[in-house]
């Protein structure tokens, strides 16, 4: 079952550096098609998110442009392209200051995470509504050493109630805006980092499905063997 939101709008951020990848990863051709359009695929197809704003660098706008022309009419009317920054945080901004006056909630995605499902996202959107901000991510299982400079380990991190973060995540618009106003004060990672820090409660949706965040080139192997058993838009 969909679940509406009133005035939502999600910013998929595709302008990252990709320097771990050694290539632009989102436009990596994956069974065919860029990385990037499997998410937007997912997004296009929810109905309570009334606009897309896809954040990528602006050397690259030309690909995006020519690859958004061969959607659909009513897909393309969603989704709308702004250039990015150098960091996270910038590229947040410059999606935040696209979107539409009218938008009230605001999902924030990875265009890195191609198999993030429809009733994952919309479970976040639920939850978000519920407790003022939600988050997909999933509980820490594997056991946890800090290490020295030198790579030894030196302590085990107690990994009760630790999780580890993912996207989409999903606050109120002008909680987010009203962190534009501040000085980046820390590198945070992600926005849910920025906004415990200004003492905003975010509530943990427990992930189950596959997420994976492409990072490396032997991410797309996993990817591809996942895509084959995953129906996105449904």
């Amino acid at each position: 079952m969909i679940f509406f939101l009133p005035k939502t709008a999600a910013i998929i951020l595709a302008a990252g550096s990709s320097q771990r990848f050694g290539e632009d990863k989102l436009m990596v051709l994956v069974e065919g098609r860029p990385l990037v359009s499997y998410s937007l695929e997912t997004f296009t197809s929810i109905s309570s998110i009334q606009e897309i704003i896809l954040v990528v660098a602006s050397d690259r706008e030309d690909f995006f442009r020519r690859f958004l022309k061969e959607k659909k009419d009513a897909e393309l009317k969603k989704i709308k392209i702004v250039f990015g920054g150098v960091t996270r945080h910038e590229s947040v901004r410059s999606g935040l200051l696209a979107l539409s006056s009218d938008i009230e909630w605001v999902v924030i995605h990875d265009g890195a995470r191609p198999l993030v499902s429809p009733s994952m996202i919309q479970l976040c959107l639920q939850k978000a509504q519920e407790y003022g901000a939600a988050s997909l991510a999933v509980p820490v299982t594997e056991t946890l050493h800090r290490a020295d400079e030198q790579n030894v380990a030196e302590a085990t991190i107690d990994r009760t109630h630790l999780w580890s973060m993912q996207t989409p995540q999903v606050f109120r618009k002008d909680d987010l805006i009203s962190l534009l106003a501040l000085k980046e004060s820390k590198n945070f990672t992600d926005e849910v980092s920025a906004l415990l820090e200004h003492g905003k409660k975010i509530y943990l949706v427990e992930n189950r499905e596959p997420n994976l965040k492409v990072t490396y080139p032997l991410d797309l192997k996993l990817v591809e063997a996942l895509l084959s058993k995953v129906n996105f838009g449904e």
